[in-house]
């Protein structure tokens, strides 16, 4: 090789490598610029990662307010129950008074009729 095909190779491969430098700096350039969006997309997550933790905490408070409820119903359920028991009892325990009520009455305009005979049979 000649020194002055050297030379032309030495411009030509300068120029390439140039080229090739310049395609290295721009996918340096766009390399760069994917890094700050994926940083920008990493602080968006954790801004929503936040959110769902909120979220997730409403959540669980409300749970336990739903299970703090249904232990309310239940234990109100139960008093219901309880009291509808009584009630029952309560009204078995009313129509046999009333059976006796009525059977003392009958009883009592027995001896009132009686009575009203005795005294009828004195005054004569």
């Amino acid at each position: 090789m000649t020194n002055d095909e050297y030379v032309r190779l030495v411009e030509f491969l300068g120029r390439k490598f140039e080229e090739i430098d310049r395609r290295f700096d721009r996918v340096d350039a766009k390399l760069a610029e994917h890094d700050e969006r994926f940083e920008a997309i990493d602080e968006r997550f954790e801004a929503i990662d936040e959110r769902f933790r909120e979220v997730f905490g409403h959540f669980d408070h409300l749970y336990r307010r739903l299970e703090r409820l249904e232990q309310e119903y239940q234990a109100i359920l139960e008093g219901l129950r309880r009291i509808e028991a009584l009630l029952g009892d309560e009204k078995v325990r009313r129509q046999e008074l009333e059976r006796s009520v009525a059977h003392l009455k009958e009883q009592v305009a027995a001896l009132q009729g009686r009575i009203e005979a005795l005294e009828r049979s004195m005054r004569q």
